[in-house]
């Protein structure tokens, strides 16, 4: 009786370590005509991908940008506003963000991302740490490929790294593992396809614009599952029940915030977590700051940063 107690606490430890890994990595980044197939209850088996291009339900956001440029008057869609945006801000010669939230599960866990470009370099760092889990991971990327140091996080806004502890990729190779390479900036798949439209609206905020997105949890994470996937070893692709962003950008559509709420569930090892994220990114566009070597500190302190509803 006591051996068969023992086996139930046994697996009920090892069922919270394989959750808290799960979280830990998946938290640090519709049938519709083009192939797709999946099973659609959240929750449910792993939604596959079969015949499935991505690439066609991306806005032309270069296009968009450029209409803008010639029509800033012109009725623009939620999405597409979001698309204007973010493609002035990757335009810009140099730009950074500072991420914070909490991913929401068996117990709380910190996430914490910084961005940098640096006219033709970009960093990336994330971090992810509880009581049970410290994971950091750095990224730096120059024309010619992608640098990922794998470290251990010390605090919930400092990690360490060691120069052997490096996996070097190409773009294009770091971009089949991890869903986006770092000059693009963002994850998300956003248009006009890969949202619900009439959730959506667009709004003044005094001086500001404020945009609320509905996301297809299904089409618009494609690339965010993949690097989900690859950053904690998953069984398969999480499963989304839903992604609502606001985006809030000035008069003359600089990005200024991002605030994400998203719900899912991924799987390791036979074991399922149902996980939520409360995130914000704050976007400085035209500031200028230096990429940090290896084991130098970026600060994530919000001091002096305005408060978005």
């Amino acid at each position: 009786m006591q051996k068969e107690r023992m086996k139930k606490v046994d697996k009920k430890k090892a069922s919270a370590w394989i959750q808290y890994g799960i979280i830990a990595a998946a938290t640090i980044s519709l049938g519709v005509a083009g192939g797709i197939i999946m099973k659609r209850k959240f929750g449910g088996e792993e939604i596959t991908y079969s015949g499935f291009d991505p690439e066609t339900f991306k806005a032309d956001s270069k296009a968009l940008l450029k209409e803008y440029e010639a029509n800033p008057k012109k009725d623009f869609t939620a999405p597409e506003l979001v698309n204007i945006a973010q493609e002035k801000y990757r335009n810009c010669e140099n730009c950074y963000s500072i991420q914070v939230g909490l991913a929401k599960t068996v117990v709380d866990q910190s996430i914490r991302n910084f961005q940098i470009k640096k006219g033709d370099k970009w960093f990336e760092e994330s971090i992810s740490k509880s009581k049970m889990v410290a994971v950091g991971n750095r990224y730096y990327q120059e024309k010619d490929g992608v640098s990922f140091y794998k470290g251990d996080a010390t605090s919930e806004e400092s990690a360490t790294f060691t120069k052997d502890n490096v996996t070097n990729y190409k773009p294009n190779d770091f971009k089949k593992d991890w869903g986006k390479t770092l000059d693009e900036i963002f994850i998300y798949i956003i248009s006009n396809k890969t949202v619900n439209l009439s959730e959506c609206k667009t709004e003044k905020k005094g001086s500001n614009i404020r945009v609320t997105l509905s996301l297809d949890p299904a089409i618009a994470t494609y690339y965010y599952k993949i690097q989900m996937k690859t950053m904690s070893n998953l069984a398969g692709l999480p499963t989304f029940e839903y992604v609502k962003q606001i985006y809030t950008f000035d008069a003359k559509m600089t990005l200024l915030h991002c605030k994400t709420e998203e719900k899912y569930k991924a799987s390791m090892l036979g074991v399922t977590a149902e996980i939520t994220n409360y995130i914000d990114t704050y976007y400085h566009a035209d500031k200028s700051i230096k990429i940090p070597d290896l084991n130098q500190k970026v600060s994530y302190s919000l001091e002096g940063e305005k408060k978005y509803e």
